[in-house]
């Protein structure tokens, strides 16, 4: 599936570097369903504690556990969280990270889709990101599609894969914002191999109301 040229600069693709960190730094935390992230929980596994004599993490002090996310708020099929984040070296306190999201399941047992919507600054500018984040073995190369009411919108691109998620970040223009806001469902379609598409699709009852949620925030 290929987007209409006319409709190439909807979704803008903006600089990995930079929309990987708003994005980490806004929704890192957000508690999402882990199957819609691909994961799969797991117990933590005992460590022997002579092993943690030795190494250069010898004497790191344990990873703190992230601090749990609040809902703020659940507009039609739309979930708004915030979060406190750790102070950075050198400052005093953290900031908050808020974003609304909605996870999606394929028929096919497993597979699960996650879109995280966040608010931020980029050179002075507020934009709003999109943040997909699908299951581990996905096809890259095409990235993720997205139709609105059947009409194809256009690209997410693939930025990074940890482990058991792949993310696809990108900056939303008005034109697409516009058209979240006036449709009904959407669909993005992920990749197993090329021309093997498996759609996910989402509900846009509530974006409007979510999306106006998270400029009070």
């Amino acid at each position: 599936m290929r987007a209409n040229k006319k409709e190439t600069s909807v979704i803008a693709r903006v600089s990995l570097v930079r929309a990987a960190a708003m994005a980490a730094a806004l929704t890192a935390s957000l508690s999402v369903p882990a199957w819609a992230q691909g994961q799969q929980q797991q117990s933590p596994q005992p460590v022997n504690p002579a092993v943690q004599q030795f190494g250069p993490r010898a004497n790191q002090a344990p990873r703190q556990q992230a601090p749990k996310a609040e809902l703020v708020a659940t507009h039609g099929d739309w979930a708004v969280q915030c979060q406190e984040e750790p102070a950075a070296a050198g400052a005093e306190s953290g900031g908050r990270a808020c974003g609304m999201f909605q996870a999606a399941k394929s028929q096919r047992q497993g597979v699960g889709l996650t879109l995280v919507v966040v608010k931020g600054e980029q050179e002075g500018k507020e934009v709003t990101m999109l943040r997909v984040m699908a299951p581990i073995g996905v096809y890259l190369p095409t990235g993720v599609a997205l139709e609105i009411d059947g009409d194809a919108v256009g690209r997410v691109p693939f930025t990074r894969c940890i482990p058991q998620t792949c993310m696809a970040i990108a900056e939303a223009s008005e034109p697409t914002l516009e058209k979240m806001k006036k449709g009904g469902t959407a669909n993005f379609i992920i990749y197993e191999a090329p021309g093997s598409g498996m759609a996910m699709e989402l509900s846009l009852k509530g974006f409007t109301a979510a999306l106006a949620e998270l400029d009070k925030l």
